[in-house]
């Protein structure tokens, strides 16, 4: 179990956050443990932004062992903070006398200005609740349940980009590892060489590094020719070599050569 030794410090700006009226992090921890509740309990209210955690949100999902599935579920039904109507923000400021929006600017000035910010926020989510009563409706709250099957659905989706990211990755390292093998061909004859030099080190780290080189080789010559011309120039490579056991013996346990 991990105890907390080293988070808190990175788990600290939540506090600020919520002075803010950033609820993101209390519905991380209903998150959390949305798998000891039963299917039928309903989710609370999704802040907006739960797609886009900050640092600290991002911590506190890894500290909590959040279910990232879940959370990309939970997510679908956050509202994107960045598309906020400004047409409402508008409509609201003119319900604004002029005495609030100087004492607004009085608190500011004073040097109140994270207090001020939070009473605006919470000034405004009320005044929009107000003018959407039936948002609640549209907007129905999901179920634990609901949230586990969008969570299955997330899953598959991530497990189906895992593998597409997968399989360009192996794409390009192949195509990177037959470059480099096409590129060694056009000098076979000084990698020839350079396994020579290795092996007449007549040490095992010597021996490793030439099976290496050959293994290359090997490879190199099934792309560009054929394993036949590598076995031929590899018997070459061996006349002067035949006596060092140790290393016919890695090159057999390579299947570069058979004892």
């Amino acid at each position: 179990m991990d105890d907390g030794t080293g988070w808190m410090s990175r788990l600290a700006p939540l506090r600020e956050e919520l002075l803010r009226g950033d609820l993101r992090s209390l519905y991380l921890g209903w998150l959390a443990d949305a798998h000891t509740m039963t299917d039928d309990v309903q989710e609370p209210e999704v802040p907006p932004g739960l797609a886009a955690l900050s640092l600290a949100q991002h911590v506190l999902a890894q500290f909590l062992e959040v279910d990232p599935d879940l959370l990309a579920a939970a997510s679908t039904g956050s509202a994107d903070p960045s598309s906020a109507d400004f047409a409402d923000i508008d409509a609201w400021l003119k319900t604004w006398s002029n005495d609030d929006m100087k004492s607004v600017l009085k608190n500011i000035a004073s040097g109140n200005g994270r207090d001020t910010e939070r009473q605006i926020k919470s000034r405004y989510a009320a005044w929009l609740k107000a003018q959407r009563p039936l948002a609640s409706a549209t907007h129905a709250r999901r179920t634990v349940a609901q949230l586990h099957e969008l969570a299955e659905a997330a899953a598959s989706e991530r497990r189906e980009r895992e593998a597409k990211a997968r399989k360009k990755r192996e794409t390009e390292r192949r195509r990177q590892r037959e470059a480099h093998l096409r590129q060694m061909m056009t000098k076979a004859k000084t990698h020839w060489k350079a396994a020579d030099t290795q092996a007449k080190r007549g040490v095992a780290s010597g021996y490793d590094q030439a099976v290496k080189i050959l293994a290359d080789l090997a490879e190199a010559y099934a792309l560009t020719s054929s394993r036949a011309a590598f076995e031929r120039d590899l018997e070459s490579f061996l006349a002067p070599h035949s006596s060092r056991q140790a290393l016919l013996r890695r090159l057999a346990q390579a299947k570069l050569r058979t004892e």
